[in-house]
């Protein structure tokens, strides 16, 4: 196994582990943290915004805020939709969630959408931006790819796990995810490091029939 020094691979890590690994937090939690993850979070946002442009739809934004409070969601404060094609989620750290357009033209019933959002929120609840933030501060002298990605894998891995125990408190089934997962993998590109090969999260066998609710079927009056 070939070992890589910190330094050498540091502005790639902090990007990857601080950009796209899901910066956010409970307000009480982030009063005891640096402004810097406030401060990233507004940037992030401003710039998927700038980048795709906002799409406006109460429909959605109504499902959105319904999940939030049916689940206490209580890390989330906004939902917001960017016009961009691929599929992705952004949790931020002063409490705004970003779903992009492509993510919710694959969604097809409700259960798809809280699991989405309990996974977000998990990150929060587990709070794996504080570790990524102190593996950033403290790094080892040395460090691996390998040691890279088993991190990437284990905070998804808990977020899932988080989510669907969110989902099955709630009435919901928290395998539905996995229809939703099945079509990403196929016809669409992961834009983030953070969600770690999607093949390793899927269910594959023993799934149950997938939803299709009538709102989500329609997504093309909706979305496009």
């Amino acid at each position: 196994m070939r070992t890589i020094n910190i330094k050498n691979i540091r502005q790639t890590y902090i990007h990857h582990v601080l950009t796209g690994l899901l910066l956010l937090s409970f307000a009480g939690f982030l009063q005891s943290q640096p402004n810097e993850l406030f401060t990233q979070a507004i940037q992030q946002q401003t710039k998927l915004v700038e980048k795709f442009g906002l799409v406006e739809n109460k429909w959605w934004q109504d499902r959105c805020d319904q999940l939030i409070a049916q689940m206490t969601l209580s890390g989330f404060n906004r939902c917001l939709m960017v016009d961009a094609d691929f599929a992705n989620a952004y949790s931020l750290a002063h409490g705004v969630l970003i779903l992009t357009k492509g993510l919710l033209l694959n969604i097809n019933n409700n259960d798809q959408l809280a699991h989405i959002m309990a996974h977000e929120h998990a990150h929060l609840a587990l709070k794996h931006h504080y570790l990524a933030l102190q593996m950033v501060k403290n790094p080892p002298t040395f460090f691996t790819k390998s040691r890279l990605k088993k991190f990437y894998r284990k905070i998804e891995q808990e977020a899932d796990q988080q989510a669907d125990i969110v989902l099955m408190a709630h009435g919901k089934d928290p395998k539905q995810i996995h229809h939703y997962l099945l079509r990403i993998e196929h016809n669409t590109e992961e834009h983030s490091n953070d969600h770690q090969k999607l093949k390793n999260r899927i269910q594959r066998n023993n799934l149950p029939d997938e939803v299709i609710e009538t709102f989500w079927a329609n997504d093309g009056l909706f979305l496009r």
